[in-house]
């Protein structure tokens, strides 16, 4: 995962305070994201009650997948049904082929910060 530089390092280097600043933007619009998704999808609301991190993965998956959907059809509404507390979801329980993000190697995506520092608008 890419984190900020702590302010303490970032203040003395102009690169990775300009870092910082796209990091923050960034992270505010992915929060923005989830709001919008939680608000569409109830059930994002409460304690997803899965057996595996798996499966709570694929519930949020499910749930982007079918948000974008319905923005391709210009659906604007939320949806409207039961409680989310009371609906039982059905999720298949191999994983499907869908990426693990608990369990890669982030050390990999240092370039990646690297080049974001370098080419970042001021």
């Amino acid at each position: 995962m890419l984190t900020p530089y702590p302010e303490s390092e970032a203040a003395d280097e102009r690169r990775k305070r300009i870092y910082n600043r796209v990091h923050s933007r960034t992270r505010i619009a992915v929060e923005c994201a989830f709001g919008r998704l939680k608000n569409r999808f109830r059930i994002l609301l409460a304690k997803l009650e899965q057996k595996t991190l798996g499966r709570i993965c694929k519930v949020i998956y499910s749930c982007i997948v079918l948000h974008n959907m319905l923005l391709a059809v210009n659906d604007s509404c939320a949806v409207n049904g039961e409680d989310p507390h009371r609906a039982e979801l059905q999720v298949r329980d191999d994983d499907g082929g869908l990426p693990d993000p608990f369990h890669n190697d982030w050390s990999l995506l240092e370039p990646e910060r690297m080049d974001i520092e370098r080419n970042a608008p001021v």
